[in-house]
């Protein structure tokens, strides 16, 4: 019986020893880790940092090409605007205008909203006969910050060319 109860003692005490290296190897590496979150933490501010001018730099060039498309889509909109009030005219067989005031660009029933980084002609119409040619100007200019956009309208026939002028 006394060599059961130490037998047992002997396998409890090797079974515990082993967790006492495993909690000290185990104190050990969590002083490791906490240096090294501390250095993480370090290197994760300048990421942040990095990243942050990075977004900052790359923001200005997104927000030039988002201001290219904003134009392109308005030139394909005046022209499509101008389209539509041609076929108006036609459809109704009466004059139909295009008024030009700046910021607006309308027809009567609809309204195109000129992009602040486009200066657009004021006060001018272009004035379209019963039959869809426009008979009352040559042309209209648009100032974008890259140069000029021109439309030449063709009288009678009441086409339209567009004509871009960059600056040197």
């Amino acid at each position: 019986m006394l060599a059961l109860a130490n037998y047992k003692q002997t396998v409890v005490s090797q079974l515990s020893k082993p967790k006492l290296i495993k909690t000290t190897m185990q104190n050990k590496k969590q002083v490791k880790l906490l240096q090294i979150k501390a250095f993480t933490m370090l290197e994760s501010l300048l990421v942040l940092g990095l990243v942050s001018i990075l977004g900052l730099g790359l923001s200005g060039s997104v927000q030039s090409s988002f201001a290219a498309v904003e134009e392109q889509i308005f030139f394909m909109e005046f022209e499509e605007l101008y389209r539509e009030t041609q076929k108006r005219s036609l459809a109704s067989q009466q004059k139909t205008s295009l008024n030009l005031d700046g910021q607006t660009i309308s027809n009567g029933s609809q309204k195109l909203t000129v992009p602040k980084e486009i200066q657009a002609p004021s006060g001018q119409s272009i004035i379209f006969d019963r039959a869809g040619g426009n008979s009352s100007l040559a042309k209209v200019e648009f100032q974008t910050s890259k140069g000029v956009i021109r439309y030449q309208l063709y009288l009678g026939n009441g086409k339209i060319k567009r004509i871009k002028e960059t600056k040197n």
